[in-house]
């Protein structure tokens, strides 16, 4: 067993050259070194360390809780994604095709996403439960708050909001088939303050603050890894500047418009255990 002082030196000195290649690669020069770390010190000093893990926390949980999803090129299974602070167990369960519970005057575009739940041999995987969640087309996640979300500061008033809106567990048929009606989602804001230094970055990177549309799940079922991940949408432009690192192709789908509404079509591919 690796004791931690040994993994700290492990992990460093691959950092270490990991860094020394870049600073080569590029010819970092003195004064450019010096300005990182007069910028690290700024985000010190404003109190935004903490919000500092969205350059790199995705990565970090890629490499622990998504591990059973790694290198989905391999096999075709489908990409993991962090499942974020927004989830809370518990929604209704619904059978295919669902209508996401939602207010009666619901805002956003009408969007109807369906396909089939199949494991990487093709096999179709029926009654996979699909556990769903997304922001509001007002940029809200329903059932939580701003406080949810430290140390990131990232607003949401959900007051007035039904506690499930947008939320279910969508149980798929015998076929492995799914369908389910929902909203086109909003935009959901990193929170970080445009004045301090991790929004003078995110400026200067011309990434925004922002990320980009997206849909939340967690599929299950008997013999599969369960797979969180999440569904993005081509035609963002926030998928290609998205800071907290690259949104996996497979994952961004297309929408087609029909009259008063969109559909989209996406298969989960899981693997079996």
């Amino acid at each position: 067993m690796i004791d931690s002082d040994d993994r700290l030196r492990v992990v460093f000195a691959d950092l270490r050259r990991a860094v020394d290649d870049v600073i080569l690669k590029h010819q970092v020069t003195p004064a450019e070194l010096t300005a990182v770390l007069g910028w690290a010190q700024r985000v010190a000093d404003a109190g935004e360390l903490g919000s500092l893990r969205v350059l790199f926390f995705k990565t970090v949980l890629r490499a622990t809780e998504g591990i059973t999803y790694a290198h989905p090129e391999k096999d075709g299974a489908s990409s993991w994604d962090m499942g974020g602070s927004a989830y809370r167990p518990g929604a209704p369960i619904l059978p295919t095709p669902a209508v996401l519970p939602m207010r009666p005057d619901e805002p956003g575009e009408p969007l109807i996403v369906s396909g089939t739940v199949r494991t990487t041999a093709g096999d179709p995987v029926p009654g996979a439960v699909l556990d769903i969640w997304q922001i509001d087309a007002n940029d809200v996640y329903s059932g939580i708050d701003t406080s949810d979300f430290l140390p990131l500061h990232i607003p949401n008033d959900s007051s007035g909001i039904p506690r499930w809106n947008l939320r279910a567990n969508v149980v798929a048929g015998p076929d492995g088939r799914y369908e389910f009606r929902t909203v086109m989602p909003g935009t959901e804001t990193l929170g970080l303050d445009p004045g301090g230094p991790l929004g003078a970055l995110t400026e200067a990177l011309q990434t925004p603050g922002l990320r980009p549309r997206h849909i939340h799940t967690i599929v299950t079922a008997d013999g599969c890894l369960p797979l969180t991940t999440q569904l993005y949408f081509d035609g963002d432009p926030l998928v290609d500047a998205a800071i907290e690192g690259p949104v996996p192709a497979s994952a961004v789908r297309t929408t087609v418009v029909h009259d008063g509404h969109r559909t989209l079509h996406h298969d989960y591919v899981l693997r079996t255990r």
